[in-house]
């Protein structure tokens, strides 16, 4: 429950003056795949009918790619996030151990550090969108044509 109201609060009062990137079209209301694929072919067709040179690239982070909680949380940071947000976001992403006890044998485990991209709770879409963020700006000037989008 309070992953929601975390997620609430960035997208209502930290996003607001820093926002995201806005062709990113990743788990964000109102924009899906189709509308960065459509973008995409608009660009593509007027660059065809202007005889102009197009290069399309393709990034696939398909998989179980893990970001790191300290990429996560300069990413909060960088958007004005607070800091006792961030502290409780890293606080839940940082490794956790595992004890498992079978005939009085205890086996301890410590989980990977960071949050993949397909784990299941709710901020980690707007986390990715947060990391990810950076990446789409800087490549975007210049003149490139860049739109993000990804599917869970």
């Amino acid at each position: 429950m309070l992953d929601r109201l975390v997620d609430r609060y960035l997208r209502d009062v930290a996003l607001a003056p820093v926002p995201l990137y806005p062709h990113q079209h990743a788990y964000q209301a109102g924009k899906l795949v189709e509308t960065a694929l459509h973008q995409l072919v608009v660009w593509d067709e007027k660059a065809l009918d202007q005889q102009e040179t197009a290069l399309g690239v393709f990034l696939d982070t398909e998989g179980h790619l893990t970001i790191p909680a300290d990429t996560m949380c300069y990413a909060l940071v960088r958007h004005g996030s607070e800091c006792t947000i961030v502290r409780w976001i890293e606080a839940t992403l940082e490794g956790h151990i595992v004890v498992a006890t079978l005939n009085r044998t205890s086996v301890r485990l410590t989980i990977a550090r960071g949050c993949p991209r397909v784990c299941v709770c709710v901020l980690s879409p707007l986390l990715w969108c947060l990391v990810v963020n950076n990446l789409l700006a800087r490549l975007s000037g210049g003149g490139r044509f860049v739109r993000g989008y990804a599917d869970m």
